[in-house]
């Protein structure tokens, strides 16, 4: 999926979290928001926009010298998440539809998002969208994944958000743990799910949980570790969490594939072909 200048605002907030973080050192900001700044005269607008975040990440990362701007925001929501998550478990277990309720959650804890800039992250508002998942109705077919997704031996989760990897665990618990391999980020970026961010929350000590090999915030294959293509390769059903995901893998035509998300901007929309909002499940 190609990038369009409607990407444009959301690339500007990333260059803003790291102007913040190099707050009080006016030399460096230049320099940084300079170079950041290059990159949109250089980009192939043809290429995915988790390859745009991934070049703009790689130049502020060695004016970071280590530092996260995102890392106060993962923990955050890290901690959110973990504080609703067992009031959302028993609504599950007592659902009519356990399945269909998980699926809805799961896929909600998608709006945990930094890097769309029309999302604000205010908990509150985060908690209450996430609350309300059970009355939404799914854009997709809820039947051909679920059977998949039961009957899959070995399943590769493409993990998206810190703070939505851990509801990703209501949906994970309807198979045993050892079917699935989760998938995280080789490398902090964006408010992306990395292996600490997994251990963080405890689901190293439940699943077998792998990094990519890649800075991007999606699944650029080119760009993958070998452990992860062999993964990839030998798994008979791929979750693929979020829109960076959806965004560097749609145009594969693989039908292992199943794209959960939330869409949050009009690019997603359009591409999907549903509103803005809507809980999205997807087979290409």
């Amino acid at each position: 999926m190609k990038t369009c200048f409607e990407c444009i605002p959301c690339f500007g907030k990333q260059i803003v979290e790291v102007v913040g973080m190099l707050e009080g050192d006016e030399e460096k900001q230049n320099k940084a928001v300079k170079e950041m700044m290059a990159v949109f005269s250089e980009f192939d607008m043809q290429d995915s926009p988790p390859v745009f975040a991934q070049r703009l990440a790689r130049i502020a990362r060695p004016y970071l010298e280590g530092r996260d701007p995102f890392h106060d925001i993962k923990e955050r929501f890290n901690t959110l998440a973990m504080h609703i998550l067992p009031g959302l478990q028993e609504s599950v277990k007592d659902s009519p539809d356990p399945f269909g309720l998980a699926t809805r959650l799961c896929i909600a804890g998608n709006i945990i998002d930094s890097g769309v800039v029309s999302y604000k992250l205010e908990e509150d508002a985060v908690t209450a969208a996430i609350m309300n998942a059970s009355e939404e109705e799914l854009f997709g077919d809820m039947e051909p994944f679920k059977d998949r997704y039961l009957n899959a031996e070995n399943i590769l989760w493409l993990a998206d958000n810190a703070g939505e990897i851990v509801l990703d665990q209501l949906l994970m618990s309807f198979v045993e743990p050892g079917r699935i391999t989760i998938a995280v980020r080789g490398m902090p970026i964006l408010n992306d799910a990395t292996l600490s961010d997994a251990r963080e929350i405890g689901l190293t000590s439940m699943y077998k949980v792998i990094e990519n090999g890649s800075d991007a915030p999606g699944t650029i294959l080119s760009d993958c570790s070998p452990e992860f293509m062999e993964a990839f390769n030998e798994s008979d059903l791929i979750v693929s969490k979020g829109q960076g995901n959806y965004e560097t893998l749609s145009s594969c035509p693989d039908n292992r594939i199943f794209y959960l998300l939330k869409a949050k901007c009009q690019i997603i929309a359009r591409d999907i072909s549903c509103d803005i909002g809507r809980l999205v499940i997807q087979q290409h």
